[in-house]
């Protein structure tokens, strides 16, 4: 379940783990993985599709942001994918207050994340 897998990535993140994450093509999309060059052909992608600048960021704890740091909350958590891939939309809060209320709670309690930027990706051939 899709729950799971995201209190799996609290629990890894917690225990040190290095995970990145970059937004996706898709509305509310963002792309998870524990090897930052992977994330670049999406952040890449992204970034031309959108014809913005890309950030590809570093998932921290909630309780180790510090003030100017964003969140990454999970706002809709959907039921496992046709190959058992989590199905979650995301959405980026500037407070943890904000992200406490955001989060999707039908599952029980969610876990978000603080977000630092790591690389930012500029669209090419920008006209």
């Amino acid at each position: 379940m899709s729950i799971d897998w995201l209190n799996d990535l609290e629990r890894d993140i917690d225990n040190g783990k290095e995970i990145f994450a970059c937004p996706g093509v898709g509305r509310n999309q963002w792309v998870v993985s524990d090897v930052m060059e992977e994330l670049l052909k999406t952040a890449k992608r992204s970034a031309g599709h959108k014809k913005l600048p890309v950030n590809i960021v570093r998932l921290i704890s909630r309780h180790d942001t510090i003030s100017g740091d964003l969140f990454l909350v999970p706002t809709k958590i959907g039921d496992p994918g046709p190959r058992g891939e989590a199905q979650v939309e995301w959405s980026t809060v500037e407070t943890k207050e904000a992200s406490e209320m955001m989060r999707d709670v039908r599952h029980g309690p969610s876990p978000f994340f603080g977000m630092q930027v790591e690389q930012t990706i500029e669209p090419e051939n920008v006209e």
